[in-house]
Parts: C-alpha cells; structure tokens; sequence
C-alpha cells in the first residue's frame, strides 16, 4: 500500500473553476495548507460568461443538462425556488456562494498565471511553481484541477483554407446576434451544438446541424421529473451486478431503457435526418434536448449528415454530395484535456497507447494514464487530477467526491494499492476505452459508474455501501430507519447521498433533510404529471 508522509501537508490547486473550488474545500476540511491558483480576476471557471471570445464560457441562455438535486455539491444545495435545470448565471452565483460559505476566498490567488510545474526529486519531491509576473513557490503537493475544456478541438476539413466565410470554434460564440441574417452550419450534435441552434433562431437566415454519426437526443423529464433522477441507487448496483456477471445482457437492456425513453418523448424520426437513433448508449452522443426534434420537424434547423470538403467561396460540399453555402460555420467539436504545465515525466497524458491513437474512436483526444482516473501513477503521494471522471452523474457531485478521496489518502486516512497493481488498473481501462473507440467515439474519462462510485465509496471512507449492503450496518440501518432506507435504495440518486453516513470524510447534518424533501418534491411531480396525463386522456374522450 501506499501511504503519505503526514507533515507534507502544504498544497497547490491550479484551477479554480468548480473543479478546484472543491478541491480546496475538500483539502482544507483534512487540515491541509492549501492555496488555489486562477489565473482569471473570477472563479467559477466556464460558468462566469464572458465575452472574450478567447476564453471559454457558457452561452448566457445556457442550462444544465442535469437536475440540480443530482448536480449539486455533496453538501451544499441549491437555493430553494432554483429550477430544476438552473440557468447559467444561477450556476455562477451558487459557486460564488459555496466559496463565500466555506469560506474559502481567503485560500485564492487570482489572476496568477501558472507557468510551469516541475519536481525537485533531490529536495524530497516537492513541486515548484514557476508564475508569471511574480517569484516562484514550492509546494508539497499538486492538485491539476484545470479541468477537461483546456484546448479546443477543431477538426480538419478538406479544402478549409478556401473557404472565404469565417470558421470558428464554439468556444468564440458568445451571442447571436452577431449572425443576424447569416446562413450558419453549426458541427456537432452534441449539447454544447444544440445549445447554439437554440440561440441562432430568430437571428440567423438558415441553420444546419452537421453530424457524422448520429445521436440519441433525450427529454430533460420523464413523468415530470428530471431524466436522470430515474437513477437509483438500487438500479445502481443491480446495474454493477448484472454487467458484472452478464456485460452483453446488461448493455442492451441499458440501450433498449435509453432508447425507449427517447421513443416514448419524441416518436418516430425522419430517417433523413440520419440520427441513428438506436446507436449503443457507450459510444453515442446523449443530448438532453426538449427543442431539437421539434427544431427539425419545423424546419427551423436543418440536420445534415457531414461535411465533406469545402470547395471555394462560401460553398460547402456535404457527404451526400449536397453543396450548400454558409457564411460562418461553429465547430462544436468539444475540447482536450492540457498538463503541458508539467513536466512531460508527469504528464499523465505525454505517452498515449499506440492503440488508443490508432482508434477510430480516439479523435486525437489525450488519454491520461491515472489510478482511477485521478491519481497520477508517477507521483500518487503528491500529485492528483481533477476532471478526468466521467459518467451519468454531476460534474460537480462527482469532482466533490473524487476530491474527498484525494485528501483521504494524502491525509493518510485512506490507502492506495501498490504501483503495479494500480498499473494494472490502467492497463485495463485502457483495455476498454481501446476497444470501445474501435466502434465509435469515446471519451477516456468515461468509467463504469457502480465500480468507480465503489471504489471512491471506499478510499473516501463515505459509509454508502456499508449501510446499504448486507453487513450488519446495513440491517441495521434497515430496521431502524425503513423510510429512510427506502427513499435512499429507491429514490433519486442525490448528491446528499454521499454525506448522510458516518465515515472518514466530515459527514452533512442537513443531509437526511435535504434527501427526504427531494423525494417528497419528486413524488409531488409524478403524481402532477399523471392527474395531468388522465386530464389529456379525459379531453380526449370527451371531444371524440
């Protein structure tokens, strides 16, 4: 096992978006010196909008895409009143907020410009940090908290330098009425694309939707509630169970859930459209979208399946052999994890599998080499990722708790296993992401939700599967507190969740509050929406 020196306790985050706002949260909370650098004059990272269109932001129109319930730190919830899918500027307030109640400004450096990180390995590991416009610091430990949307990624068409309209990444839109009257092809269906369709309409004279491989668009509420709190944690871990023991049974069964649901939301699709609708739920684009279908059945938004060079002018060819003209074309393309800060020894990223980069699926993207997708494999005592975990969950709830993982083990509190076993855990992974982006694309971060949340369960000491297993916690818990027990196995998977138990990782005295009224709110819902579905069916007699 590896284990950490306890008095190494001063420590860097680089980054200070949501990603390192907890971070430091996390880290302070185990007693640690910890200092956040950002080298914005604001925290909140994408969400603060701004309209340098060098520097990525949300659309000010733009909304989660997923419950802020599920969405939201572990133990600090939205406002009451916030909408169920909060808008941007909500999200921006509800950062400042958690910083400002945690008290962490203090902690902050802004606008400080990180420009190098490098080990003195003869000066027992520390980390020196090289900035710009001030002396350089050295730190015990380093937490990479820069997150996934570093570079831009544009891809390559043929014939682009021809092309006489502008090309731009979506990172550089930020309104839309600098296209009012314009022809635009946006590329990319994913959210981040229908997003900006939204925005266009009504100032843009025509809208495509560029696409190469389809995608599966789904409602933000099934049965009044949001899309994804149908996530239990029961499902959860019968889901780990079954893939476990029979993978191929338990991916289609997730497919033909996912698929149903989108069956059920918006019917059939136009074929021309070439959505490909019952692609694998793996390696398909997932977009929560309540406007994009209805977009294309009213011709507001054209879909069109790739583009395949321009040929002069403002003149585009299509796969199809379609040429259309556009004025400017938005590349939704998404974007590339960056560590160039480091020391290319410990970019976990500086030395990609040759089967990776061959991978239809890989699209150039780097593929960190971490333990569980945070732990740096050169430097696990003192060097950690943030971003690098991807799965049906929040951002954020998600990056609370790899980061209470990261103080537990640097703490001392919590263990890794030995580097070759932790080797092996990449080798595998690597395994699979491989053999997932033969058939389509695939983001390296994507893990499988029941065993990583099983494992963070674990090294982040957060009590879930002792109190809700089979052990004699779990009994207990049964016996003693049923209605809780139900609402925990049955209701909607809540970021409170992870602090209602005791454990290592300070615990929420308002958790249990906070997962009784989401179930209450979410039975409100359901019920509302089926009064609302036998009122339809009632009309519907009644004028036949």
């Amino acid at each position: 096992m590896i284990g950490t020196q306890l008095p190494r306790r001063k420590v860097a985050v680089i980054g200070l978006g949501a990603l390192g706002i907890v971070a430091v949260k996390n880290l302070l909370e185990e007693g640690f010196d910890v200092t956040g650098f950002e080298r914005s004059s604001y925290i909140g990272g994408l969400w603060h909008f701004t309209e340098n269109e060098d520097t990525l932001s949300v659309l000010e129109s733009t909304t989660t895409n997923i419950s802020i319930d599920r969405g939201a730190f572990t133990d600090f919830p939205f406002p009451a009143g916030t909408p169920i899918y909060c808008h941007a500027k909500g999200v921006n307030n509800y950062l400042e907020a958690y910083a400002s109640h945690f008290n962490l400004g203090s902690h902050f450096h802004l606008s400080t410009t990180v420009r190098s990180i490098s080990r003195d390995e003869k000066g027992g590991g520390r980390w020196r940090l090289d900035f710009e416009g001030r002396p350089s610091e050295w730190f015990d430990r380093v937490v990479m908290a820069t997150g996934p949307h570093v570079k831009p990624w544009m891809p390559k068409f043929e014939g682009a330098d021809l092309f006489t309209g502008r090309l731009i990444h979506s990172r550089s839109f930020k309104k839309p009425e600098v296209f009012d009257g314009q022809k635009v092809v946006v590329v990319g269906l994913g959210n981040s694309g229908g997003d900006i369709v939204d925005a266009l309409i009504g100032h843009a004279s025509h809208i495509s939707l560029s696409h190469n491989g389809g995608a599966i668009i789904m409602p933000s509420l099934v049965n009044g509630v949001s899309v994804a709190d149908v996530v239990s944690y029961r499902s959860l871990y019968m889901e780990d169970i079954v893939g476990t023991l029979f993978p191929a049974a338990s991916e289609r069964l997730f497919n033909e859930t996912i698929h149903r649901v989108s069956r059920d939301a918006f019917g059939e699709l136009d074929p021309s459209w070439g959505l490909n609708p019952n692609l694998p739920v793996k390696t398909a684009n997932v977009v929560i979208s309540d406007t994009l279908i209805a977009n294309f059945r009213s011709k507001a938004v054209r879909p069109i399946v790739g583009i395949r060079r321009f040929i002069g002018g403002r003149k585009i060819e299509l796969k199809s052999g379609e040429v259309v003209e556009a004025d400017t074309i938005i590349c939704c393309t998404g974007y590339n994890n960056d560590f160039s800060l480091l020391e290319e020894e410990f970019d976990p990223a500086s030395n990609p599998s040759p089967r990776w980069v061959k991978a239809l699926g890989s699209k150039n993207r780097p593929c960190p080499r971490l333990y569980q997708n945070v732990f740096s494999l050169k430097a696990p005592d003192s060097l950690a990722f943030m971003g690098c975990v991807t799965f049906i969950n929040g951002t954020f709830c998600v990056a609370d708790i790899a980061s209470m993982c990261i103080a537990q083990v640097w703490s001392g509190r919590a263990s890794l296993p030995p580097a070759r076993q932790m080797q092996r855990w990449m080798d595998r992974h690597e395994e699979r992401i491989c053999s997932l982006a033969q058939t389509g694309p695939v983001l390296p971060a994507s893990l499988p939700q029941g065993e990583w949340l099983a494992w963070a369960d674990k090294t982040a000491g957060l009590g879930a599967a002792e109190h809700l297993g089979w052990g004699w916690k779990g009994w207990r818990f049964w016996w003693r507190e049923r209605r809780l027990w139900k609402m925990v196995m049955d209701g909607p998977l809540t970021a409170a969740l992870w602090r209602l138990f005791p454990g290592r990782r300070k615990c929420w005295d308002g958790a249990r509050a906070q997962i009784e009224r989401i179930n209450q709110e979410v039975e409100r819902k359901r019920e509302e929406a089926w009064e609302r579905e036998l009122k339809e069916i009632s009309d519907t007699d009644s004028s036949g």
